[in-house]
């Protein structure tokens, strides 16, 4: 009866361990990587694309129009608004891309194995797409759209800090130039 005891122990043990884990590395209301797995994540696509010769996206969104509608329906509107879009970007993203979640209504997509600049073009067509549909919140439809900035790699041959900071000032870009759309950042224009 002690072995059975202590073997309920362990097994008790490595089952908190594993959510202590999952609790580190995902974001607690989408479940999708957070900030830590995504750092870890893009060194390992780094690293393959390093590997493979092939290209590697990096995208920061960013929604546009989310804090008024969150002010206007509250925090758990907002959640919900928030849940509904990592459904609808998990539902065009293909199986070996990466979706995380940095805070309130940013997210990094990182698009591995491309061969040419056009595949990321269509995936981020269809983000924007799903983005921008239609939201039911409390009785009625709310609109957001996306703001995009992407950096691709090996263009961009920098580290992944300052990957992430390009698709960040591209994202910006984006936004100042009407929103609902993407930017590509050009590392030549930058050198400017």
């Amino acid at each position: 009866q002690l072995l059975f005891a202590s073997a309920r122990d362990v097994s008790v043990l490595k089952a908190h361990e594993a959510e202590l884990d999952h609790y580190a590395h995902y974001d607690l209301l989408t479940d999708v990587p957070n900030r830590r797995l995504l750092t870890d994540r893009l060194g390992q696509a780094l690293a393959h694309a390093r590997r493979s010769g092939k290209s590697l996206a990096i995208c920061y969104l960013d929604l546009d129009g989310f804090k008024p509608i969150n002010d206007q329906y509250g925090h758990t509107a907002g959640d919900g608004l928030l849940i509904e879009m990592v459904e609808r970007l998990k539902g065009v993203l293909r199986a070996e891309d990466t979706l995380a979640r940095l805070g309130g209504d940013e997210f990094v997509l990182l698009f591995t194995n491309l061969t040419q600049h056009a595949e990321s073009q269509h995936i981020l067509d269809r983000v924007l797409t799903v983005v921008s549909a239609p939201v039911p919140i409390s009785d009625t439809l709310v609109n957001v759209s996306a703001s995009i900035g992407v950096t691709l790699y090996p263009a961009d041959d920098v580290d992944a800090d300052i990957l992430l900071r390009h698709a960040d000032q591209a994202m910006y870009r984006a936004k100042q130039a009407g929103k609902n759309r993407y930017h590509i950042y050009d590392p030549s224009d930058d050198r400017q």
